[in-house]
């Protein structure tokens, strides 16, 4: 899928969503450009929080300014959090986006939304927030396909000297990703300790 095409779709539903007021952040494969690991995605993935009655308002939303519900589904529970799964098509591009609403659901989606921080992407001409790096990794770890994995190493070796590592010791810990955040250590930073 061409690269457009996602940061398309990822303007076209922030613009529907941040003017709501709801704690919104990008996650995922767009948010690892941010963090310095750039690889190729396609779709986006935004993490959000909101009320049950909110939802329905959102979607409405998101329906008139072409973003629409993906056909046969509606809400997926995936690693422990609701996917609210759609699909966009950027004009012009004859390609569907798939655009994921990931639900902030419990307590550690709420604080890892509170810790967003506010960023920019090449080739997007809005501001944006994503979550902060600390909080990739462990989403990452969370989702735990070999892709994630390997993108939590490379943040974690990128990033190594920035990264508030009681933070991630902490929340992997009550996460119960304790082991998989040291086995990511130990691949992004070899012979050194790892946190825990």
């Amino acid at each position: 899928m061409h690269p457009e095409a996602v940061l398309l779709a990822l303007r076209r539903a922030w613009l529907v969503i941040e003017p709501m007021g709801l704690p919104v952040a990008v996650m995922g494969g767009l948010a690892l450009a941010v963090w310095q690991h750039v690889r190729a995605t396609r779709d986006v993935d935004l993490a959000l929080s909101l009320e049950q009655h909110e939802l329905e308002r959102l979607l409405d939303r998101l329906s008139e300014a072409g973003i629409r519900r993906k056909p046969g589904s509606s809400l997926v529970r995936l690693g422990g959090q609701d996917v609210v799964p759609l699909l966009y098509e950027p004009p012009d591009t004859f390609v569907d986006v798939q655009v994921d609403l990931l639900l902030a659901g419990g307590p550690y989606q709420r604080q890892a939304l509170h810790r967003r921080v506010e960023a920019h992407l090449p080739a997007l001409d809005i501001a944006i927030d994503v979550l902060s790096c600390e909080d990739l990794i462990l989403h990452k770890l969370l989702a735990g396909r070999l892709i994630d994995r390997y993108d939590a190493a490379a943040l974690v070796r990128i990033n190594r000297q920035a990264l508030d590592v009681s933070y991630l010791k902490q929340w992997s810990g009550e996460l119960g990703l304790g082991a998989e955040l040291s086995a990511v250590w130990l691949d992004a930073c070899p012979g050194e300790t790892p946190p825990g």
